[in-house]
Formats: C-alpha cells, sequence, structure tokens
C-alpha cells in the first residue's frame, strides 16, 4: 500500500483520530515516503519561552515565540523548522515544492538568521512507521489538505484547526463546528 506523499501538507486529525495526542491537532508534514513519516503538530504552542530553553534563537523566532509540542516522539528533542530565503547552505533539508526547511538548532543562529525569515521550534514531532500513515489515512482518521503560506506562522495558532476547516470544501468544514462527541449533538 503506497499513497501519494504528503510532505508539506497538512494532516487535519478526525474525530477517528480518538482522544488523545492527536485530537483536533493539526500537524504539517515534514517528510513522507514509503519508510514512514514525520510532521509537526502546528497549533499547539506550550507555555515554555524560546528565550529560556534556546535563547540565541529567540530574535528569529516568529510570535509567539514559544516552544511548540510538535508530538508525542522524542519529546526531549527540538526541531527547527523555516522559510527559507535565497540559496540554502549544504545540510538544510527542504521540504519539496514549500519554501520551508529544517534548521539544526546546533548551528549558528545568526549564520541561518541570513537564510531564513521565519522559524518555529517543536519540542518533539509526530512520527508514522512504514505504511503507518498510509493505514491511518486510509481509515479516515486524518484530512489531507493543502498548506496555505500562513498556517505554518499563524500568530493565533490555538484557533488554526477551525480556520483550516472552515477555509474547506463540502462536509469538511462542518468538522470546524463540530462537538467533539457526536453523540452531544
Amino acid at each position: 500500500m503506497a499513497s501519494e506523499t504528503t510532505a508539506g501538507k497538512l494532516l487535519i486529525a478526525t474525530p477517528a483520530i480518538g482522544e488523545g495526542d492527536f485530537e483536533q491537532s493539526i500537524i504539517y508534514m515534514l517528510h513522507h515516503d514509503v519508510d514512514g513519516a514525520l510532521g509537526v503538530i502546528i497549533n499547539r504552542p506550550s507555555e515554555l519561552l524560546v528565550e529560556e530553553l534556546l535563547p540565541r534563537w529567540v530574535d528569529i523566532a516568529t510570535a509567539p515565540a514559544l516552544i511548540f509540542s510538535g508530538g508525542p516522539v522524542e519529546t526531549n528533542g527540538f526541531i527547527g523548522v523555516a522559510r527559507a530565503v535565497g540559496a540554502q547552505p549544504e545540510g538544510v533539508v527542504e521540504i519539496p515544492e514549500t519554501d520551508v526547511v529544517t534548521v539544526d538548532l546546533e548551528d549558528d543562529a545568526a549564520f541561518a538568521a541570513a537564510h531564513i525569515d521565519r522559524l518555529r521550534i517543536f519540542r518533539g514531532y509526530a512520527g508514522w512507521g512504514a505504511h503507518q500513515l498510509d493505514t491511518e489515512l486510509s481509515a479516515g482518521a486524518w484530512f489531507t489538505v493543502p498548506s496555505d503560506p500562513g498556517d505554518l506562522w499563524s500568530e493565533v495558532p490555538g484557533d488554526l484547526y477551525e480556520q483550516v476547516l472552515r477555509r474547506q470544501s463540502g462536509d469538511m468544514r462542518w468538522f470546524a463546528i463540530a462537538p467533539l462527541d457526536p453523540s452531544q449533538n
């Protein structure tokens, strides 16, 4: 079973995902191939300040300058996701057909600032093994939609679930106002 890549797109959790880490989450997909998939939850800012945990990156962190809860995998690690400007230095991982790159947070922030103009920092990530995401997509656990340029950099990330769903067509729009528990309708 192989589906087309979701890299550079958004995954929107459907009620089929159930309660837990992914309930009402919006995931920006960084990678997806036959070996697995990886993304970060973009609508879950934490209360942790970039200034406190990674102070050398605070000047280029996009508001709100908070560490985001990127997902339940490797929660002791951080992923920097940025918007690229101009040619990128060697070693930068570019997301195909987008202006989005991942940034090595061990690198020099001043050097990186010359190549990016926005940055979000995520603690942990959402990850899937080989064909796992394809199975979840087939089961209706996720909607896959194009990402608008501002989604990843929203200044009000807590509103993204409703905003992204409202701009969709057809039945998908209904989920923006649907109760978490359909029996409450």
